[in-house]
């Protein structure tokens, strides 16, 4: 089966916008990722880590 991606949240900075996506694959933990500037980063185990490394890429305190 394939990964779904949902967007769940857009943390907007000075640097621009970071996209966190939720990663959902059936019989799965939930995974996050990030994309920003087109770029998609490594995957995150908890929303709170893909929040922290969002705010680092755009520019803001999350």
């Amino acid at each position: 089966m394939a990964v779904e991606a949902t967007k769940v949240e857009v943390i907007a900075g000075p640097n621009g916008n970071a996209e966190i996506f939720e990663l959902y694959e059936s019989n799965q933990p939930l995974l996050y990722s990030i994309h920003f500037k087109g770029k998609e980063s490594e995957v995150f185990m908890t929303l709170g880590e893909a929040y922290i490394e969002a705010g680092k890429q755009a520019g803001v305190k999350t």
